[in-house]
């Protein structure tokens, strides 16, 4: 039950209703799984577009099937970081700016630059892809490898104080509990680790970039907030994919 109202909230699959718990007890420790999932459906769609149409294509199919999968969840703390972190102002009033639902320069540019970066990663995996079993696993497992990995980036971030007292950041942070951090990163380790080299150079990303961003969201917002988290999902996932084009 919680791994569907998980499923339901965090995705559009057409998993059915399902109540979601205040605190998200329970059901933020499937938060990795369900990169797992949405990872496998966008190298999928990412596959079998790239036997049908050019690699380019493919590639950019497969960033729109992402991006439907999770409905933009996380690409508006995208833009809402873009907006709040770049621009000089205090961190009360970047918090302000974060909350306004309207688009900002700032916010629009990163949008941009972050889905570029993720359809130019998958055109790049899409044009090594041969057609083969091995090869499906190869891109299923890049792809994998980013949903799981950038969610479980998530759980250490949630113990950093929260710089909006009851919002969304503040509710994850008290649904987590040790067991669920131990497991969390235990699958994004996991899955690393089938990922042999490519997935060290896939963990050095992902943690260099969740450095980066909650180093500049404790700094000028005070803390993290939900769309902190959604901008380090969506980032990290960007990192890993391009970490596993190198040769």
């Amino acid at each position: 039950m919680k791994f569907r109202a998980a499923l339901g909230f965090f995705t559009r699959l057409p998993v059915g209703s399902a109540p979601l718990p205040p605190t998200f007890q329970g059901v933020i420790v499937w938060l990795p799984a369900i990169g797992l999932i949405v990872g496998l459906l966008a190298a999928l769609a990412v596959a079998l577009a790239t036997l049908l149409l050019p690699a380019q294509l493919g590639g950019v199919i497969g960033c729109l099937v992402w991006v439907f999968i999770t409905g933009g969840l996380h690409l508006d703390g995208v833009a809402d970081c873009g907006d709040g972190l770049l621009v000089e102002a205090p961190p009360e009033r970047r918090l302000e700016i974060m909350k306004d639902s309207r688009l900002g320069t700032f916010g629009g540019a990163a949008l941009f630059f972050v889905l570029a970066l993720k359809a130019a990663a998958l055109c790049t995996l899409a044009a090594s892809f041969d057609g083969s079993w091995s090869g499906l696993l190869t891109l299923a497992g890049a792809c994998c490898m980013a949903g799981a990995l950038a969610r479980s980036m998530v759980f250490p971030a949630m113990h950093i104080p929260s710089a909006r007292p009851g919002g969304l950041g503040a509710a994850l942070h008290n649904g987590v509990t040790r067991r669920h951090d131990m497991l969390a990163l235990g699958i994004g380790l996991g899955i690393c680790a089938l990922n042999g080299g490519r997935g060290f150079t896939a963990l050095i990303a992902a943690l260099l970039v969740a450095w980066l961003l909650l180093s500049a969201a404790q700094k000028r917002l005070g803390g993290v907030t939900g769309d902190v988290f959604g901008c380090l999902i969506e980032l990290t996932e960007s990192a890993v994919l391009v970490a596993c084009c190198l040769r």
